[in-house]
């Protein structure tokens, strides 16, 4: 996806990926993963050139899980907050989620059994020292949750 920037080049890349949490070595679709595991969210996003050279401030960056069906909504692991570094185009981070945060297939929310798929996202937001309006998001493709 992208992040939109106040001045040329108006736009820049961001992306999202969840690698697999099963033991090693993986089993299985890469994108089926066990609730009852710890998973990692790989963020990456650049700054164009020459706006790198003007930040500053720090990114804010957040990751929401939205159930496909009944089940959770909700932001999974910290808020990171990453400082700009001047000059530098390429940033690289990664929220780390406990393992049980989100509800495996099967498992009841609100007395509901859900399905385990979820839509994932990273939000991330420029902070210099507030909220500034460069911002941006990327999302992974549905990812399942086997119950434990």
């Amino acid at each position: 996806m992208a992040i939109e920037w106040p001045t040329a080049p108006p736009t820049s890349t961001m992306t999202l990926d969840v690698p697999d949490n099963w033991p090693s070595p993986p089993q299985g679709p890469a994108n089926i993963l066990v609730s009852s595991i710890p998973f990692t969210v790989n963020i990456e996003w650049e700054v164009p050139s020459p706006i790198n050279m003007l930040l500053g401030g720090s990114f804010q960056l957040r990751a929401y899980a939205e159930s496909v069906g009944p089940g959770q909504e909700q932001q999974i692991g910290p808020t990171l907050n990453v400082p700009v570094v001047a000059g530098q185009t390429n940033y690289k981070q990664s929220i780390n989620v406990g393992g049980s945060t989100l509800l495996g297939e099967g498992q009841l929310f609100n007395g509901v059994p859900v399905s385990g798929v979820y839509s994932l996202v990273a939000v991330l937001q420029h902070l210099n020292p507030g909220p500034t309006w460069v911002s941006g998001f990327a999302d992974v493709t549905i990812r399942m949750f086997l119950s434990p």
